[in-house]
């Protein structure tokens, strides 16, 4: 049984975030009002700030004190202080290890370098990848707004066939692109030359995500609970994916939205009624939270 809830805590795409990819009125007036009420909001997501800033302004974190979590928990930025927290990040010799054996697994890499998005391709891949970015252009211009996000990082990537000569410094995160079978051989050999070293974090059945093994939402959102005086335990959490998956286990509520993915509705401890277009964030915390 959780105790008092003081600090909610929410994933952004697929779950609070809705198919247009922003945050619905309802939503964002609710979560202000919340925080009237002396609840704690953290936004944690995967996304890094320059891609979360906007939200954090329009839930007016920086007025109630609120925080934010990027890079699947890589940095911590209290909005009301702009003090910012980092965990580890993979040295750019493993780095390099990383894209080597993703090659020889036949997996494209997607990672951020000094904020600008480097995709590993060769001249086939690269091709394909320049249909793909038209064809989310069309799709955006008809109206589908569910891959405009993809479709703007697409469009400020940089496309290149080795991307070792680009990481000089640590990153973040190395996210891997490619079949289930190889993403599993892939992780298998890296585990076994680097025990417990790394983190990984299903996105997608064909994507998965590389940190350092201190990256995690549940490792930042828990420090910023201990820094405010709480545990775990007293944090309601929401997400729909594997990179939430250990906070949505740890915290006292973990609610794992109708629309997760499959991997995360298996493992889910409380599934929502509602997907993440139906504000189903917000009519959790009416169920939850009640005065």
């Amino acid at each position: 049984m959780a105790a008092k809830i003081n600090m909610i805590s929410c994933d952004l795409d697929g779950t609070l975030l809705n198919n247009h990819k922003i945050i619905s009125e309802k939503s964002v007036n609710a979560l202000i009002d919340y925080q009237k009420k002396g609840y704690l909001v953290t936004l944690a997501s995967g996304r890094y700030y320059k891609e979360i800033e906007k939200f954090a302004k329009q839930l007016q974190l920086s007025q109630y004190h609120g925080y934010v979590v990027c890079g699947n928990g890589y940095e911590i930025i209290d909005t009301s202080t702009n003090k910012i927290r980092h965990f580890g990040v993979i040295p750019s010799n493993l780095a390099h290890e990383c894209i080597d054996l993703a090659k020889r697994h036949h997996l494209m890499q997607y990672i951020s370098i000094h904020h600008t998005y480097h995709l590993s391709t060769n001249h086939i891949e690269k091709i394909f990848m320049k249909g793909v970015q038209k064809s989310f252009h069309y799709l955006s211009k008809k109206g589908v707004r569910q891959i405009s996000y993809a479709a703007h990082l697409l469009d400020e990537s940089v496309f290149a066939k080795d991307l070792k000569p680009f990481i000089q410094e640590g990153v973040v995160k190395i996210a891997l692109v490619g079949t289930p079978i190889n993403q599993k051989k892939y992780i298998q050999d890296l585990n076994q030359k680097y025990p417990d070293y790394f983190a990984f974090y299903p996105v997608n059945p064909f994507s998965i995500e590389i940190t350092h093994h201190s990256v995690s939402k549940k490792n930042a959102v828990e420090t910023i609970a201990k820094e405010n005086g709480f545990t775990l335990n007293e944090v309601i959490a929401f997400g729909d994916s594997g990179n939430d998956e250990p906070l949505l286990q740890a915290a006292g509520i973990g609610i794992t939205m109708k629309n997760g993915t499959k991997k995360a509705l298996a493992k889910a401890r409380t599934i929502s009624e509602f997907t993440n277009h139906e504000d189903g964030v917000i009519k959790e915390l009416e169920k939850y939270l009640k005065d």
